[in-house]
């Protein structure tokens, strides 16, 4: 019965991570994402001119040329495929793993969300208010039909993270974006952390994070793919730590 649950549920999934995708696409519209790069990058070469010409009257040497990071909008693998893939792998695995009901349409859902969190954060290394803060309220909503959680255990864990990734962002000087903090705060209320510290799935989701990022980051500086300098997204990894333990149940 899992491997036919598998079957049917992955095309649903990549349909589903298909309209990730697009969500995505709209959100770059809405959020002026294109706009906005291109004003930057003309307001830099602007200065970069004046610099050079203030040097070059100056009879010294002309500024370093920094290369503007190229930026992609619209459809892109991104959408087409990687959003598709993920959420078809990930419905296909729960449906697996959990019977049919309640329990597993709200871990679906979850799913889908954390598909469009990393498909944007990859791309544009940024977490929207726009997705953190309604799939917050709805987390909070849906903890007292969730399995494992309650209403207090999802405020107490959405607060705990909230807090641990804010404090970070404080030591930090802004390397932990406030982005990540709110899709802390996001991971915190779906897995939760019960008063009495029987289950505290939050916890776990944060370390299970900490060690696939510090991981991923070990391996792309060993083959070279990246410098200590280059940012690397964070929330693909707190949504895979999430569904980490949504997927180990309570």
């Amino acid at each position: 019965m899992s491997a036919v649950a598998a079957a049917v549920a992955a095309p649903v999934g990549a349909v589903v991570g298909l309209g990730a995708g697009w969500l995505s696409v709209v959100l770059e519209r809405i959020e002026g994402l294109e706009v906005e790069d291109r004003e930057d990058r003309e307001a830099y070469e602007r200065e970069l001119a004046e610099a050079t010409s203030a040097a070059v009257a100056a009879g010294e040497e002309a500024p370093v040329t920094e290369p503007w990071p190229v930026e992609t909008y619209g459809w892109s693998w991104i959408e087409r495929i990687l959003c598709p893939l993920l959420a078809a792998i990930g419905f296909a695995v729960f449906a697996a793993h959990e019977g049919l009901g309640r329990g597993l349409v709200i871990h679906l859902l979850w799913v889908a969300v954390f598909v469009q969190i990393v498909g944007f954060d990859v791309k544009h290394r940024l977490i929207l208010n726009r997705v953190t803060y309604p799939t917050i309220v709805v987390a909070l909503a849906l903890s007292v039909l969730s399995p494992g959680l309650t209403i207090w255990s999802a405020v107490a864990g959405g607060i705990a993270v909230w807090l641990f990734f804010w404090i970070q962002n404080l030591v930090s000087r802004g390397s932990i974006g406030l982005g990540d903090a709110k899709l802390g705060a996001l991971l915190g209320a779906t897995c939760g952390i019960s008063l009495d510290y029987d289950h505290i799935g939050a916890v776990y989701a944060v370390i299970y994070a900490v060690f696939l990022g510090g991981a991923v980051a070990l391996l792309l500086l060993v083959l070279r793919l990246r410098s200590l300098k280059d940012p690397i997204p964070y929330g693909p990894f707190l949504c895979a730590g999430a569904a980490l333990i949504l997927y180990q149940g309570p």
